[in-house]
């Protein structure tokens, strides 16, 4: 790589000892050792009203949002790490997903997005995966095929957050490494 790739991760979990954080940290770490430089945007410093159009009708985009889609557009890839509330897409990264779509820049549009996801169920995030991957398409992101699916993470990380699992950490780094070569080709590196 010549020049270090600028990645965006987001956690979908407000969770202060979110298991999506859990993994994504391990994104993070797997990406810097790529020589990638990494911006965390968390959800909890950004509060968000709900999307509203007579909210952004009257007052124009919160300023929030101008910093998340400023951010954004400044990456060369996203990755997000999420759970799955009741089958899809968690409230608060799907109201900042919508509101970032408004407005005449669109910062999803071209990005390479690489999915990630973690809950207690045995199932994982299966059913919310192909919601997010659809949002980021239809906004013109280019969804990596590969994602990482953590299912039961009560068995994967304990009460302390230790990690347990000694094949997560390879198959996190083969995301990151497959990741960033897509990132390469898209953006001609």
């Amino acid at each position: 790589m010549i020049n270090p790739m600028h990645i965006v991760t987001i956690c979908g979990s407000l969770r202060k000892e979110s298991y999506n954080r859990r993994l994504l940290g391990l994104a993070e770490a797997a990406l810097v050792e790529l020589k990638a430089e990494v911006d965390f945007i968390d959800l909890r410093e950004h509060p968000l009203p709900l999307y509203d159009a007579d909210i952004e009708s009257e007052n124009g985009l919160p300023p929030e949002i101008w910093k998340i889609k400023a951010r954004i557009a400044a990456a060369q890839g996203i990755v997000i790490a999420s759970p799955e509330y009741n089958g899809s897409i968690p409230g608060a990264l799907k109201n900042m997903i919508d509101w970032t779509s408004r407005g005449e820049s669109q910062p999803w549009a071209v990005k390479v997005i690489g999915l990630m996801g973690a809950t207690t169920g045995m199932w994982g995030t299966q059913r919310m995966m192909p919601h997010l991957r659809q949002s980021f398409q239809i906004l013109g992101g280019l969804v990596i095929p590969q994602q990482v699916n953590v299912r039961e993470a009560g068995k994967v990380w304990n009460a302390e957050g230790i990690l347990l699992d000694e094949k997560l950490p390879g198959s996190v780094e083969k995301f990151a490494r497959e990741f960033l070569q897509t990132v390469q080709r898209v953006k001609g590196q």
